[in-house]
């Protein structure tokens, strides 16, 4: 899949207006310079961080997340989002890599962490220009990419807000080439069609048994698309994480 053929935009969660993605940290950066100078508030800290991520069914990262995050939040509590809204699929192991050091969930180990602990507030941590590498699953891995873009005297409700995140992906059926793509098939590489309209989907069924048994998994607005049992989110921006429309 050509990265060119791809949405490369984001809703800006402060005014509605889409901005494409070279833009969108530059205009966030506004609305949260403004809102930082009407109200800061002494002691708190906030970060903007952009997150991104390459897919296995497309090229480039062009998976984005923008989040405001308190400083208060734990590593435990961004693992927790990173999960809820693009990863979780069967309970895999986790781990953030900053400064040498590495922050790693594992839920079979007694306490649950090894290396750093995973409660530490990102606020002890973060500084801005800080680049973070985060894995989610050992085996079939997905690895984003964590920016710290800025720090505001800000304090939020909420320990981790969603600001912005890229628009779902035009891709396209590969078999017709017209319809919007919903379905894949996980077991076909190779230049063979593996991204599926309903339609085709149906036909490829009919002579790919393992589509109805197993191998078929819904396109998502996700890096984690196609992954292991990976399904999308059921929890976090869920209307955004459906397959493009066409429109």
């Amino acid at each position: 899949m050509e990265e060119d053929t791809l949405s490369s935009e984001g809703t800006c969660g402060f005014c509605g207006e889409k901005v494409s993605s070279r833009a969108l940290a530059r205009h966030l950066k506004k609305h949260l310079s403004e809102k930082a100078a009407k109200s800061p508030e002494a002691g708190k800290r906030a970060f903007h961080l952009l997150v991104t991520g390459e897919g296995w069914y497309v090229t480039g990262k062009v998976y984005f997340l923008h989040l405001l995050v308190g400083g208060e939040a734990s590593f435990s509590d961004l693992d927790d989002f990173l999960r809820a809204i693009w990863l979780e699929c069967c309970g895999h192991l986790s781990s953030f890599h900053v400064k040498g050091r590495r922050y790693d969930f594992d839920w079979m180990a007694v306490e649950g962490f090894i290396g750093e602990d995973m409660e530490q507030p990102v606020g002890e941590v973060f500084r801005t220009g800080q680049i973070l590498r985060y894995e989610y699953d050992f085996g079939s891995t997905t690895r984003l990419e964590i920016k710290v873009l800025s720090e505001y005297p800000l304090h939020s409700n909420d320990n981790i807000v969603l600001m912005s995140r890229n628009e779902a992906l035009h891709i396209k059926c590969e078999s017709c080439g017209k319809k919007p793509a919903v379905n894949l098939c996980s077991i076909h590489y190779g230049g063979e069609p593996r991204l599926f309209c309903a339609a085709c989907g149906k036909k490829h069924a009919k002579t790919c048994p393992d589509f109805d048994d197993y191998s078929a998994l819904p396109v998502v607005n996700s890096p984690r698309m196609g992954v292991c049992a990976y399904m999308g989110s059921e929890s976090i921006d869920t209307e955004r994480d459906k397959p493009w429309n066409g429109k």
